[in-house]
């Protein structure tokens, strides 16, 4: 036994001559991407066997005699995947999957144990050590070949997932930033534009000029307008809102949405408002339900057809509903699921007789849903256009 330990490497078993390799590579290893594996036994001859049979071309294999020999190796790095027995001295199997998990770099190192005994209690307690998978010894190493390369290939596509995840809230986080930059930002240009057009309106005794500066007013406030647009629907859409509680009435509720939607251009005298409530109040968020509201008023008066009912009531199951509907061309339901989408609108471009941005049914619903609210269709084709908000009295 001493001279058989005297032949084996310490660490990296070399790879084999080209002559050996064929056998090893068509008969044991199955074929896979590259790899480096950590074999960790304290039986020599287990190691030399692991070395013989699943060292391939694209396997490379290096052994440790005990667990603290092996995490000495695998904390510098290089291991895609250990296999590791049970029963080890100085530090166990159990023992070294643990401190193996206890490392930020390693949490995610595939480990497959091996063991000599059929013993569940062994195997349930690795995989609640942190163990991926198992194999019984007297091993087959084709056998353990497939499940190796089995391992690893899903190893690697969780870590591609785990990667893609990273750089989705990296990218979320970026655009957060940036869209909290924008909002802060272009306010004082606006502001600029808006300021020195007036002023020139009002102090101008040339009519043309007056006409030009009104005609400057008329295009920077549409612009303010479509740039906040864009900007709140961007952070609801994206989930970057803070929901407060305040309590308001259905009726305040509705009044406000009104002149808000009547400052983008609607007529008062095509709007009609109702509180069926009995002017109940809510505990909710103020600023969301008005934006929800706001924009279900403002698709009214951009693609309905006057008059404009806004009601507010009760619901059966005590909640609260405020339905906008008017004399417009109905829905269907395939329409209205592509309407509530993001930059989505129910008709064609060719179809289409006003601009949009799309996104004012979009931003209702996520409005109303971070408030534990929904919309619904109330209406039917050739019979008008419905919406209705739902939401409970008292915020969660």
């Amino acid at each position: 036994m001493g001279a058989l330990k005297s032949r084996l490497p310490v660490v990296l078993l070399r790879p084999l001559p080209m002559s050996d390799l064929s056998l090893t590579a068509t008969s044991q290893f199955v074929p896979t991407d590259y790899a480096r594996i950590l074999v960790v036994d304290d039986d020599p001859i287990l190691r030399e066997f692991a070395g013989v049979y699943l060292t391939s071309p694209t396997m490379e294999v290096e052994v440790a005699e005990d667990g603290q020999a092996a995490l000495a190796r695998l904390k510098k790095g290089g291991i895609d995947i250990a296999l590791v027995d049970l029963e080890m001295p100085v530090m166990d199997g159990f023992e070294l999957i643990a401190a193996v998990r206890a490392e930020p770099s390693l949490e995610d190192l595939p480990i497959v144990v091996i063991t000599g005994r059929e013993d569940m209690e062994a195997i349930d307690r690795a995989y609640g050590t942190g163990a991926t998978s198992f194999a019984i010894k007297p091993l087959n190493w084709r056998l353990v070949s497939h499940q190796l390369a089995y391992v690893l290939r899903n190893s690697r596509a969780d870590a591609k997932q785990r990667q893609g995840r990273r750089l989705a809230e990296q990218a979320d986080g970026l655009k957060t930033n940036i869209l909290r930059l924008m909002r802060h930002e272009f306010n004082t240009p606006f502001n600029v534009i808006l300021g020195f057009g007036r002023l020139i309106e009002g102090h101008s005794d040339n009519a043309a000029i007056q006409g030009h500066a009104r005609q400057i007013l008329m295009a920077a406030e549409k612009f303010k307008r479509m740039h906040d647009q864009l900007m709140e629907s961007a952070r609801i859409l994206s989930g970057d809102i803070e929901v407060t509680k305040k309590v308001f009435s259905v009726a305040d509720l509705i009044k406000a949405a009104a002149r808000e939607a009547l400052r983008g251009g609607g007529k008062s005298t095509d709007l009609k408002l109702a509180d069926r409530t009995g002017n109940t109040e809510i505990t909710g968020d103020y600023d969301l339900l008005l934006t929800a509201l706001r924009n279900l008023i403002e698709n009214a008066f951009a693609h309905g057809q006057a008059p404009i009912h806004v009601t507010g009531q009760r619901t059966a199951n005590g909640r609260v509903a405020i339905r906008v509907s008017d004399a417009g061309q109905g829905m269907d339901q395939t329409s209205f699921a592509l309407a509530i989408q993001a930059f989505k609108q129910g008709n064609s471009a060719l179809q289409r007789t006003e601009d949009g941005l799309g996104l004012g049914l979009a931003t209702a619903v996520g409005s109303l849903k971070a408030v534990g609210g929904e919309i619904h269709l109330v209406s039917g084709e050739d019979v008008g256009f419905g919406i209705e908000m739902e939401f409970p009295l008292e915020l969660s």
